[in-house]
Order: structure tokens, then C-alpha cells, then sequence
């Protein structure tokens, strides 16, 4: 019988600090590589905005603001839907932010900071939204090398001579690596959104529905092939969020029209041009 092809390698981790209520404190190589992630997703986002003359301010500030509602609503999902006996036996789990993420709670927590920030500046949605899915499809798929490094996302068990076949696992199992599957798939989204769809004169709303259809079928069908996981009806939370996210790129992609509204967005080269006018006039009263 042929063994794996690719085979469980577990990446070496640090004790950091085992601090009293939270627990232990590990360095592993998932973080660096969010972080490396959300580096580069930032700037990516900085990039479209710049090219589509979109406020620099307003989109460092939307990114602020759905990075840290993404990443905590990503950890209450993850533990209260899929792991409560965690929260039940330590209620501290819900403050572990770094403790486990839900790639789906992400997306929606990423979504209640986004229609909130949005909503205050009186701006409208669909172009900032391109912006943020433009960026953060390379974050995201950073963070998804990482679940793969870290193999926290084990999926069925298959035969050793799979081509995808992973192991063995610490149990002497072959499985599918739902992290790793979940990244190479990724990958081809990201080359084709950012170097041959042609990102820098889109309709407003078409990067973001394009995404959500081509992201959504599959990760309906890997939640399939997860370990174990609590079930509500025979699907899972991310089984529903899927079919959601699927139902939006429709609609933005084949049902949407473009509205003059939707281009009605802060623009950077008229907040430059007010804040070179305001310097002129403060100038002139001074020379006066």
C-alpha cells in the first residue's frame, strides 16, 4: 500500500507564559503568518483604494474596525458553536481571542463592523466592500496556510494512498487536512481576482460577489468532511453561513445593477484638494 504523499509534519511551538485563568501562552507559526497575512491584506486594500481614488482615511479606518469585530465575533462563533463544553468547564475561553477562529464567524464578524463604520460616514457599501474581500482574500488564505502548518482543521479519514492524504496523524490515521485543502484552493482565487480580473474598473460589487460564488460551493462541501462537529438539523453553522454567502454573490453578481449611488464614495483626490485649499486660505490670513 502506498503511503501519503504529503506527509504530518507538527511545526516546533514555544511555551510563552502559562498565565493563571488564561492558561498557556504558545508561539507558533499560525500567528506570524496572520499577521503576515493582515500586513499584506492591509496594503492590498491601500493598493485598490488608491487605484479606484478612494479616501486613504476612510479605508484605514474601515479596516480597523472590521479587523477587530472579525476577529472576535471569529472566536465567539468558533468556541459557542462548535466547542461550548470549552465554555461551560472555563467562560475565560470567550476572552482567548488567539484560541481558536471560525473562518465563517470571521466573515460575519467582519460584516458588523463593516455596515456600522459605513453606516456613521454615510458611505456607500458595495465599493468598500470590494475593497476589503480585494485585500483580505490574501490575509485570509495566509491564515489558511497557517491552519494547515498546524493541522487544527483534521477532516476524514482516507486511505494512505490518496493523493491528498495527510498523515499519519498523531492517532496513526490518514486524513484529509481540511486547512491545507482549503488553501490550495484559495490560492487560484487570489491569482485571478488580483492579475486577471480586471479588479481596477469593476462594477461596484462584482469582486465581492464573484468571491462569495466561488468561495461558498466549496466550503459547503468540505464541512462535510470536518472530524467531528456539532450539527443543527444535519448541516453545520458554516453549512448555513455558506448557503447565505452563496445567495449574496448571486445577487451581486446576476441581479444587481449598478447605481449612481454606488459611486457616491469618499475620494481621496477631493480630500486632498479640500485639505490643499484650507492650507491655502489659513496661509493667505496669515500673510494678511
Amino acid at each position: 500500500m502506498l503511503e501519503a504523499l504529503i506527509p504530518y509534519i507538527k511545526p516546533p511551538e514555544k511555551l510563552i507564559a502559562d498565565l493563571p485563568v488564561i492558561g498557556p501562552l504558545k508561539l507558533q507559526v499560525f500567528g506570524p503568518l496572520v499577521a503576515l497575512g493582515v500586513i499584506l491584506g492591509y496594503h492590498r486594500c491601500l493598493a485598490f483604494a488608491k487605484k479606484r481614488d478612494m479616501d486613504e482615511f476612510v479605508a484605514r479606518d474601515l479596516m480597523f474596525y472590521i479587523l477587530i469585530t472579525g476577529f472576535v465575533i471569529s472566536h465567539w462563533v468558533s468556541v459557542l458553536f462548535y466547542f461550548p463544553e470549552d465554555v461551560a468547564r472555563n467562560p475565560a475561553v470567550l476572552l482567548m481571542i488567539w484560541n481558536g477562529l471560525s473562518s465563517v464567524g470571521g466573515f460575519f464578524g467582519a460584516l458588523v463592523g463593516f455596515f456600522w463604520y459605513l453606516r456613521k460616514m454615510k458611505q456607500p457599501y458595495l465599493i468598500w466592500a470590494d475593497m476589503l474581500v480585494f485585500g483580505l482574500l490574501v490575509g485570509f488564505t495566509f491564515g489558511r496556510l497557517g491552519c494547515a502548518l498546524v493541522h487544527d482543521h483534521p477532516g476524514a479519514i482516507v486511505d494512505p494512498s490518496h493523493p491528498l492524504a495527510v498523515g499519519p496523524w498523531p492517532g496513526g490515521e490518514y486524513r484529509f487536512d481540511n486547512g491545507l485543502l482549503e488553501f490550495m484552493y484559495l490560492v487560484p482565487i487570489v491569482l485571478f481576482v488580483h492579475f486577471v480580473f480586471n479588479w481596477a474598473k469593476s462594477a461596484p460589487g462584482r469582486i465581492a460577489g464573484l468571491t462569495c460564488l466561488l468561495y461558498a460551493p466549496f466550503r459547503f462541501s468540505l464541512d462535510f468532511m470536518r472530524e467531528k462537529d456539532k450539527l443543527y438539523f444535519g448541516l453545520t453553522t458554516a453549512h448555513y453561513a455558506t448557503m447565505i454567502i452563496l445567495a449574496i454573490g448571486v445577487y451581486l453578481l446576476f441581479i444587481r445593477k449598478a447605481k449612481p449611488e454606488d459611486f457616491a464614495y469618499a475620494k481621496d483626490s477631493e480630500r486632498i484638494a479640500q485639505e490643499r485649499a484650507a492650507a491655502d486660505a489659513k496661509a493667505a490670513a496669515a500673510s494678511t
